[in-house]
């Protein structure tokens, strides 16, 4: 920890304030959804359904892709701050409700990150969606499974359009393992046109699960 302190010096991701990655104040001032909302998009006091892929059961983020959440993610995503994991899963677990975020089936078997091509996690030297995953199973008692691997090393996303984001990761994700009758939970940072998490859970549906739904910590709005 002190190693990690050294390198990469915490700082508040709203206030710029040294000595914590996020201070009491900027926490609570963060926009957070809470209900009422959507039941499939969860968005609060109506409904923007439009862009969740029809694959997907539900939809859960914690807040607007804007303000000190936008920075903290892209700093955690982009610049290796990976320490940002904890207070980002915290606010992650904040949202989940594993017997609701799936309607209709229960309850959750597992969170499901989604996956990097094993390039490009060599590369950053860790999956932002893994670490969010595992620090939101642990507070909340919820494993963590690997049923997703990539298996095309796709383009960026970021600046494409909606269209081009859906032909990037067509066919990009494979199952691991058996996965039939399963209950899960993806978990990602951002949502933006829900072309990669659609992809994901097309394989999952593909593969026999019967419950998915989605668990970001930003989704982008235009009209927020």
């Amino acid at each position: 920890m002190a190693v990690a302190e050294t390198l990469y010096p915490s700082r508040c991701a709203g206030c710029g304030q040294r000595g914590h990655w996020l201070c009491a104040e900027c926490d609570a001032a963060l926009p957070r959804w809470t209900p009422p909302w959507c039941s499939r998009c969860g968005v609060p006091g109506g409904c923007d359904c439009a862009d969740v892929p029809p694959a997907l059961d539900t939809l859960r983020a914690v807040a607007p892709f804007d303000g000190w959440l936008r920075r903290a993610i892209i700093a955690f995503k982009y610049h290796g701050e990976w320490a940002r994991a904890d207070h980002l899963g915290a606010a992650l677990a904040g949202v989940i409700d594993a017997t609701s975020v799936v309607d209709g089936v229960g309850g959750v078997d597992a969170l499901v990150p989604v996956p990097l091509h094993p390039r490009r996690e060599r590369h950053r030297g860790y999956n932002q969606a893994d670490l969010l995953a595992q620090r939101a199973g642990t507070t909340l008692g919820l494993p963590v499974m690997t049923a997703l691997r990539r298996v095309r090393d796709t383009p960026r996303q970021v600046g494409a359009d909606a269209a081009t984001r859906h032909a990037n990761v067509a066919a990009a994700f494979a199952t691991v393992g058996d996965i039939r009758g399963g209950r899960f939970l993806l978990v990602d940072d951002v949502f933006t046109t829900g072309a990669t998490i659609g992809a994901c859970a097309s394989a999952l549906r593909e593969a026999g699960a019967v419950g998915i739904g989605a668990v970001v910590l930003a989704r982008q709005m235009d009209d927020w």
